[in-house]
């Protein structure tokens, strides 16, 4: 299973101006937040591993159920 969420970009970097931080007289801007649509997850159950697994689980649970 593959799973990525965004592919990284240089974006450039103004320097801090510490009296902008200090008096705000404007709403800030919006985070930029990744959307859900960016989510991409290829899933493909594993079914023989399922099965495998379903099937000694089965076996115990009778097993333990004849022996007690």
């Amino acid at each position: 299973m593959k799973a990525y969420l965004y592919k990284e970009e240089a974006q450039p970097i103004e320097p801090i101006d510490e009296h902008k931080l200090a008096i705000a007289d404007e709403k800030p801007a919006k985070a930029d937040v990744p959307k859900q649509g960016l989510y991409v997850v290829k899933y493909k159950p594993l079914w023989t591993a399922t099965i495998i697994a379903l099937l000694i689980f089965i076996v115990w649970a009778i097993a333990t159920w004849l022996l007690n």
